[in-house]
């Protein structure tokens, strides 16, 4: 219980630095939003823009209403909190690497997989806290416009599919961290491969021959315009929650034996 709350005071200022940046953004977009909400002739221009959009994976339904405007703006949920979750996977394991405490920790009359496991607790921990605190504050700013309960539904199956995205990055950064004997080569990789996946999510989107390719991007899984009928794959959710409880016993496992960086 000690290592979680120390490792969840080492984490909460990033995670409110965070939260606090993106709802800024937000907010700025409501203010777009508001100049413009229920203009048909605003509809109607960006009804050309519509591949672009679905090839990102955002809803164009009706943009002149908060829930068509957020479906839009969902690539700036969807990838900074995907970000942010796999740094922090990657982070939190090879955190004592990096800051020279791991001969200290180590040391203490607890095992490495108590420890580790204390880690990947507060990575959960801060993922799932990130995500509600930012659709709160969304869901609070957008609110002035007088939103409904299809509003309501939306925002939670969006942070319901916002959670299943980052969770598969965060396990896929803690893997990395405990596999790799350099450790500051995991977040680069991470992220790495986060961007390979968000493109081939995008390529997805303008070139139905690689429709096949959905399976190997998470982007792909619960996308904005799914979340606003609240259609959640069963095939996806299943893919995710593999790859989350893979990446976790994968992580306890590689970590136990892994020799570290002193």
């Amino acid at each position: 219980m000690n290592i979680i709350k120390r490792e969840f005071r080492a984490n909460i200022f990033p995670l409110l630095i965070w939260v606090a940046s993106l709802s800024f953004i937000m907010f700025g977009a409501s203010i777009e939003f508001s100049v413009f909400q229920g203009d048909a002739a605003i509809q109607e221009a960006m009804d050309q823009f519509d591949v672009i959009f679905q090839a990102l994976g955002s809803t164009v339904a009706d943009m002149t209403t908060a829930i068509g405007f957020i479906g839009i703006l969902s690539v700036y949920i969807y990838l900074p909190l995907a970000i942010y979750s796999g740094l922090l996977g990657s982070g939190i394991i090879s955190k004592e690497e990096k800051d020279k405490t791991a001969e200290y920790l180590f040391t203490l009359p607890v095992s490495r997989n108590k420890v580790i496991a204390s880690k990947i607790v507060v990575a959960i921990i801060n993922t799932v806290l990130i995500n509600v605190l930012l659709i709160l504050m969304i869901f609070l700013i957008f609110s002035r416009f007088g939103v409904d309960g299809a509003f309501v539904r939306f925002m939670v199956n969006l942070s319901l599919g916002v959670l299943g995205t980052q969770l598969i990055f965060m396990a896929v950064g803690m893997v990395l961290s405990s596999v790799l004997k350099q450790y500051k080569q995991s977040g680069s990789l991470t992220i790495g491969i986060m961007i390979s996946t968000f493109f081939i999510h995008i390529l997805i989107g303008f070139v139905e021959e690689v429709d096949f390719l959905k399976y190997i991007t998470p982007f792909q899984y619960f996308q904005a315009s799914d979340m606003t009928n609240g259609n959640f794959y069963l095939s996806f959710v299943l893919i995710t929650i593999g790859i989350v409880i893979s990446g976790i016993g994968s992580t306890l496992f590689f970590y136990q034996k892994r020799d570290l960086y002193i």
